[in-house]
């Protein structure tokens, strides 16, 4: 069996899905707040006050997602993440129940805390977390040299911590600290200005940012397919001119050949005779040298997934279930050597033969990711695993050989073998050649 998840889309871009449900839910939210102090509906304010705090705790879970994906630090660990987050929510809520229990369900009489408890432990932290996933993320940006979108992401988490601030840290009046310095009121008396008026000015700098940020990634994205199209192009067209070399020219100068090599006994010189042969003769190997160079020099990161998936289904066994992920997102991925992807598919062959060979594995996990600073491809099963200690440097043939190719791409390699076998390889960018005028 064999699943295959691809994709290239941009980190931020796929994670907006989660940003979009935290604004729908927690702008419903803080309107539906001030809705409920207008007191139109009374015999509804109850449900209101369950439906806002729902709400409001409810969009800094979403908002914990959009700033995970965005870590790329974290991508072979998201699931523990992601569990660590539905953990944090499931606090909340019970938390919430109990006090509201204790309260005999009178939520109108705790509601203010309860919206300041979120704030406390969803809201501040949430937001925190974003701003620092966001200045990460737009300095990885800045070394792949995508600085209009960098630039952008900058200013967007500088408004986004002004919002989370003003979210996370100003609300209802109680007397500790720091609510009993840090309130509505109080901001109302030093700025004459309700805090909601800030909020709703910063989160439409946040949705113009966002408006700026995605105008410069379809203008990128274009540039890159554009790029791939060209380059398709070329090859196709040097595929053309070889075979135009091969049945025209090539042999229209072998007929030409022959011709001279007949008319050699009737010529009576022999010395320019010669040059001719000779210039014919060095023509004719030119042609042969440039039909025997590789047609394709540089591939990209197409080409490799491609490679890889020919290579699963030629390794494919009826019990064992192969798993692949490819995520290089199109902006970040670079034209490759063709030596650099034999290298990488000759790691992957190497560590299918030995997982079906000697751990007889059933289940073979490959992810190749891609960030601002190279590849990481994790393979691993789930065989028993070995002792990498013990093992013979001299008669283990397949570690060696994978070792020999990560060297040969500048890359680094971390194994572990207790109850599975598992291969971490990074492979930077400058260890695999390629186009660097492409992001310029």
């Amino acid at each position: 069996m064999f699943q295959y998840f691809n994709h290239r889309d941009f980190l931020f871009h796929r994670s907006l899905f989660f940003l979009a449900i935290f604004g729908l839910t927690h702008g419903s939210a803080e309107w539906l707040i001030m809705f409920n102090r207008l007191n139109l509906y009374p015999d509804y304010q109850s449900t209101l006050s369950i439906l806002i705090l729902l709400l409001y705790g409810s969009s800094f879970y979403f908002l914990d997602f959009f700033a995970l994906h965005l870590f790329t630090e974290f991508r072979f660990h998201q699931r523990n993440i992601k569990w660590l987050i539905r953990f944090v929510f499931f606090t909340w809520i019970v938390v919430v129940v109990i006090i509201l229990f204790q309260s005999n369900l009178k939520i109108m009489d705790i509601l203010d805390g309860l919206i300041l408890f979120t704030r406390y432990l969803t809201a501040l932290p949430s937001g925190i977390l974003t701003t620092i996933a966001l200045i990460v993320y737009q300095g990885q940006l800045r070394k792949a040299k995508i600085v209009s979108i960098a630039n952008a992401l900058s200013l967007l988490a500088v408004i986004f911590l002004l919002y989370t601030l003003s979210t996370g840290l100003i609300g209802e009046y109680f007397d500790f600290f720091p609510a009993r310095f840090l309130n509505r009121e109080a901001f109302i008396q030093s700025t004459n200005i309700p805090i909601e008026v800030f909020r709703i000015l910063f989160a439409i700098g946040i949705s113009a940012i966002m408006f700026v940020v995605n105008l410069f990634y379809d203008r990128l994205k274009f540039k890159q397919e554009r790029f791939i199209i060209q380059k398709q192009i070329s090859i196709n067209e040097r595929r053309r001119m070889g075979s135009q070399l091969h049945d025209v020219v090539l042999q229209q100068l072998f007929v030409a050949k022959l011709n001279l090599d007949q008319l050699d006994e009737n010529i009576e010189d022999r010395q320019s005779l010669q040059s001719v042969r000779e210039n014919l003769q060095s023509s004719m190997q030119q042609i042969r040298d440039f039909l025997k160079s590789p047609v394709i020099r540089r591939v990209d990161m197409d080409d490799l997934r491609q490679e890889i998936e020919m290579l699963l289904f030629e390794e494919a066994l009826p019990n064992l279930k192969v798993n692949f992920e490819f995520d290089v997102p199109l902006i970040l991925s670079r034209p490759i050597d063709s030596q650099s992807m034999n290298n990488i598919i000759y790691i992957i062959r190497e560590f299918l033969i030995n997982s079906k060979k000697y751990a007889h594995a059933s289940r073979i996990e490959i992810s190749c990711i891609g960030n601002h600073e190279g590849l990481l491809l994790r393979l691993k099963d789930n065989g028993p695993g070995f002792n990498l200690n013990e093992v013979d440097s001299n008669s283990h043939f397949g570690i060696n050989v994978i070792r020999n190719r990560v060297e040969l791409c500048q890359g680094r390699i971390k194994w572990d073998t207790h109850n599975k076998t598992q291969c971490d390889l990074f492979i930077p960018w400058k260890g695999i050649s390629y186009d660097a005028n492409l992001t310029s």
